[in-house]
């Protein structure tokens, strides 16, 4: 069940969550290129030449000449953050004016004020190693596996996936890179090429359709311990400065080492069973228990003896018979 607090003030936060939906307005929708952007867009640290100018007063049409970041994200309250826009149609999201404060910001310029609303946020990217379609649930990281598993790799972007998009076009990709036991790098994993991946979903697997496949790891060559991260391609921005995914590590090891391994259990069993058999002591023990016995012969006679403590049975029985001859005798009467 809900906590009290919650169903007390349930309607008043779905209206509040209402109200916002209707502030908000509809998700924006870059166009007609990646560079130009809409109120409601996100944008990305670390992008370049964007234009803003459509986050100008459709009234005025005056320049936007910053981007603001509110108290509690509330217009009303205290700016926490000011970025400057020296040129609208020409906008770098530099990260070190950002620093990590992201959420919405409000284009704004001295004369018109606050006039339309961007998010900021940032291009982050996380891999993992599964096993291939359909057990992609399974996750390999850290993991000794055999060379006949078949694998697949899981990418996540949770906001460039979704929102990084200008017509149904997602333009931003990444290099899957496996770093090989000797060191080396490359973005061939097995036989399939892992350069250049779309990202056109917040979460897609290597084996999916349109991808390069799964992968056996058979096919890798040498066993040992390989890495593999995922690292931007394009835009440019994210290239030069969004940060890679953390490496996943997997080791690739024959199977037949792990059945060696294996038979030293039935030894161990082996050696357990004399030393059931070497317990010589019980015989010891039973004529001990032989002794105990005697005691329990005397205990026998004794019982003969208690019979009197049955006595109170037969008094019993002397009283009733006594009462119902009297009940007999007056009845007579």
């Amino acid at each position: 069940m809900a906590p009290y607090w919650i169903r007390r003030r349930g309607l008043t936060i779905l209206l509040a969550v209402c109200l916002l939906a209707l502030c908000v307005g509809p998700a924006g929708a870059r166009g007609p290129t990646i560079s130009d952007i809409q109120p409601y867009d996100t944008i990305f640290v670390y992008e370049e030449g964007l234009d803003l100018s459509q986050l100008r007063s459709a009234a005025t049409g005056n320049p936007v000449t910053a981007l603001r970041k509110y108290q509690d994200d509330n217009p009303d309250r205290a700016v926490t953050r000011s970025i400057t826009v020296t040129d609208d149609t020409n906008f770098n999201v530099q990260e070190f004016l950002v620093r990590d404060d992201y959420g919405p910001y409000y284009a704004s310029n001295p004369t018109d004020g606050n006039t339309a609303l961007v998010f900021i946020r940032e291009p982050e990217i996380f891999l993992d190693v599964v096993l291939a379609s359909p057990n992609h649930n399974e996750p390999l990281a850290g993991l000794t596996v055999s060379p006949n598993t078949r694998i697949a790799f899981r990418v996540v972007t949770p906001d460039v996936g979704a929102f990084y998009q200008a017509g149904g076009v997602y333009p931003a990709t990444i290099d899957l890179v496996l770093t090989t036991p000797g060191g080396a790098e490359t973005t061939r994993i097995g036989s399939n090429n892992f350069a250049g991946l779309n990202v056109s979903s917040t979460r897609f697997y290597t084996d999916d359709s349109g991808m390069p496949g799964a992968v056996r790891l058979g096919d890798l060559g040498a066993s040992g311990t390989y890495s593999v991260r995922a690292v931007w391609r394009t835009p440019a921005g994210f290239d030069a400065y969004a940060s890679d995914s953390e490496a996943v590590t997997f080791t690739v090891a024959n199977r037949v080492g792990v059945d060696t391994t294996a038979k030293p259990t039935p030894t161990a069993t082996v050696t357990a069973t004399p030393t059931t058999a070497v317990p010589t002591t019980p015989p010891t023990t039973a004529p001990t228990i032989t002794e105990t016995v005697t005691p329990v012969t005397t205990a026998t006679t004794e019982p003969a003896t208690p019979t009197p403590t049955a006595a109170p049975l037969p008094a019993a029985l002397a009283v009733a018979a006594i009462g119902f001859a009297l009940t007999l005798a007056g009845r007579r009467w």
